[in-house]
């Protein structure tokens, strides 16, 4: 089958599942300030066992949130301001405070392409994680994230961090129209872009935190 060029970009807030536009508020969450991993703009977080912020990667289980940016003061780079696109590893004063904005509504859609062969409407209500290496990888420029998901790896499996909604260009009410998606688009093709909720949201899920 043909294939949608994968280019993905991370994750993009669509709208609340009930229905309502996004109000786009977050969360600002705690990110220590030597913290050893990129955090990219659209890349998923997880809360870990301290109370800070961490970078998800594959195989792992609670969402937080996906984050938007990072606010701290560097010394050594004034002119930079005090918002960041992405988490770059900067060398930072022991103690400064580091906050990653971070959208954490277990309600809201999401917006982010998939990797691998077309899925089908079976897809649908079934469990997804990210693709490997796809995240903690921000475009150097920009720092938007390069995180996508694995149409190779769809379970009903209840740890996968990511539960299908829908399929843009093929689910009622999810049009390809959005900013994210090439214009080129065949929501048949591989490569698709899919609708996601985060299935194993921290604050919905009823184990807490380990």
């Amino acid at each position: 089958m043909a294939a949608n060029t994968y280019a993905p970009s991370g994750f993009h807030e669509v709208r609340l599942w009930p229905g309502s536009a996004p109000n786009f508020a977050i969360n600002g969450r705690q990110l220590p300030y030597n913290y050893g991993s990129n955090i990219a703009y659209g890349d998923p977080v997880y809360l870990t066992t301290s109370g800070v912020l961490a970078l998800y990667v594959v195989a792992g289980t609670s969402i937080d949130g996906i984050a938007y940016g990072v606010d701290y003061f560097d010394p050594n780079n004034i002119l930079s301001g005090g918002f960041h696109p992405a988490w770059l590893q900067p060398t930072l004063t022991s103690g400064t405070l580091v906050t990653v904005k971070t959208q954490t509504d277990p309600n809201m859609v999401f917006a982010c392409q998939a990797n691998g062969t077309a899925l089908t409407a079976t897809a649908i209500g079934q469990n997804i994680d990210i693709k490997t290496s796809s995240s903690g990888t921000p475009v150097t420029t920009s720092g938007i994230s390069q995180c996508g998901l694995d149409a190779a790896n769809v379970h009903t499996t209840a740890t996968l961090p990511f539960r299908i909604v829908g399929i843009f260009g093929v689910t009622p009410g999810f049009s390809p129209n959005l900013p994210c998606i090439n214009s080129s688009y065949v929501g048949t093709n591989d490569n698709q872009w899919l609708a996601v909720t985060m299935n194993t949201s921290d604050i919905t899920t009823r184990t807490g935190q380990a």
